[in-house]
């Protein structure tokens, strides 16, 4: 009889939760969905919005069309519109709502400002206008009057709602100068007005591989390519310089300063040309080919840009995989020991005296094979630099699978050339790095063996 009795429970608790679920979940939901929609100044969908006029007093008009399913600046200029600031304007054009009505057949509508409105939007869905129309704001100055249509309701809208339809055009434009994806990149080639060119060309089938024309012998860093290409898809317009004539008016001397094209594996080819403002020299201009708009960009993105091949070659001390990494071995000064990765994630160590200590915080240990996975080398070493030195620091970093990776690199100012060090792998060969960026290394590996 015992198991009857659970049944019932169990039916019963069942009922309980449905009852719960639909009355307290859903039927809420469908209440507070209904009393949103009362709430909405317009009942249509921001998809079916298909032209947009703003006009506000003092300003010119603003005219959106969409096109082919895409937006573009119809007034007061003809021009390519940023489809998310569009799309953002429309969601709050038809989820705008009413906080509250103060009239339903308001006569006198000047004493609301509606006489003479400050702003009027109009839009259009298939064959069917609509308007609003925006006043003065009430005594609180939290929210403005307005209206719809051509009718005498007048209801009040939060000024922070009304304040988003208030767009320039300069805030609905594009301001992308490129659209593209990394991946379907086949050929990047940058020229200075110098003589100076870096060409490079994608591998099809690896493309992560990159080779260039110039100099196919030297390894090509993809990491730093495609930096190059982020710095391109992420550059803004900052102002728009309207022009009939040639953009070459607007640089100095007439001529860009570079130029950068790419191409893709389709074909389909993008140019981007920077330089000088004529008679502001501290400013660039840029045009590309599918902006078409001269336009005035922040001047760093030159800086980005690769003058020779050494700029993108791959000059790395190293190829491996951080995530590899299963045991360290140092010798610094006296500091000697090892690091060893534990089945749970955690680091231990393990010094030359057979002292173990577990760290608390083992994330801080991954950060140091970045590092040497970053590290980069200025120039090859000879020979004769890496000699036996009984002083110089040693790190080995032993993967799950395949040889250890060892460096070595002086512990004091001795051997030191110019700004740089010579750093020995365990092959015994020698480069030439940055004093600056072993110090890192060095200070890094200190804060780990320190703890928190």
């Amino acid at each position: 009889m015992k198991w009857r009795h659970a049944l019932v429970y169990l039916v019963v608790l069942g009922l309980l939760g449905a009852y719960y679920y639909y009355f307290e979940v859903v039927a809420k939901r469908q209440k507070d969905e209904a009393e949103r929609a009362q709430k909405r100044v317009f009942p249509v969908s921001a998809e079916a919005v298909e032209e947009v006029f703003l006009e506000e007093e003092g300003k010119p008009t603003v005219h959106l069309v969409k096109k082919e399913g895409a937006w573009v600046l119809d007034q007061p200029v003809a021009a390519q519109a940023d489809q998310g600031a569009v799309n953002t304007l429309v969601y709050s054009l038809v989820e705008l709502e009413k906080s509250r009505d103060v009239d339903s057949t308001a006569k006198e509508t000047f004493l609301y400002g509606l006489e003479k409105p400050s702003r009027v939007v109009r839009f259009r869905t298939q064959n069917s206008w609509h308007r609003l129309r925006v006043g003065s704001k009430n005594p609180t100055g939290e929210s403005h009057y307005a209206a719809k249509e051509d009718e005498g309701a007048v209801f009040l809208v939060p000024s922070g709602q009304v304040q988003a339809l208030s767009k320039a055009p300069e805030d609905l434009r594009r301001r992308d100068l490129v659209i593209f994806e990394n991946e379907s990149i086949q050929n990047l080639m940058v020229s200075w007005a110098d003589g100076r060119q870096v060409e490079l060309v994608r591998q099809e089938r690896n493309k992560d591989a990159w080779r260039c024309t110039q100099e196919p012998e030297k390894r090509i860093k993809n990491i730093k390519v495609d930096h190059v290409l982020n710095q391109m898809r992420w550059l803004r317009a900052q102002s728009f310089l309207e022009s009939a004539g040639d953009v070459s008016a607007f640089w100095e001397g007439g001529i860009p300063e570079t130029q950068v094209m790419v191409r893709a594996f389709d074909g389909s080819e993008i140019s981007v040309r920077f330089g000088r403002k004529n008679g502001e020299p501290e400013k660039y201009v840029a045009w590309s080919s599918q902006l078409q708009t001269p336009v005035t960009v922040d001047a760093a993105i030159l800086k980005e840009l690769p003058k020779s091949v050494r700029d993108v070659e791959d000059r790395s001390v190293a190829t491996f995989n951080s995530k590899d990494i299963s045991r360290v071995e140092y010798a610094m000064g006296a500091e000697k020991g090892e690091l060893i990765l534990q089945d749970d994630g955690s680091w231990v160590q393990v010094k030359a005296d057979g002292t173990r200590r577990v760290f608390k915080e083992s994330w801080r240990v991954r950060p140091l094979f970045w590092e040497w996975e970053d590290l980069e080398y200025e120039a090859v070493g000879a020979e004769d630099d890496c000699g036996q030195k009984a002083q110089w620091h040693r790190m080995s970093l032993h993967p799950k699978d395949g040889d250890a990776l060892v460096f070595s690199w002086p512990s004091t100012m001795e051997g030191k050339t110019a700004d740089n060090f010579p750093l020995c792998t365990g092959s015994g060969q020698a480069y030439l790095v940055k004093a600056e960026k072993l110090q890192e290394i060095e200070n890094k590996f200190k804060e780990v063996l320190k703890g928190p």
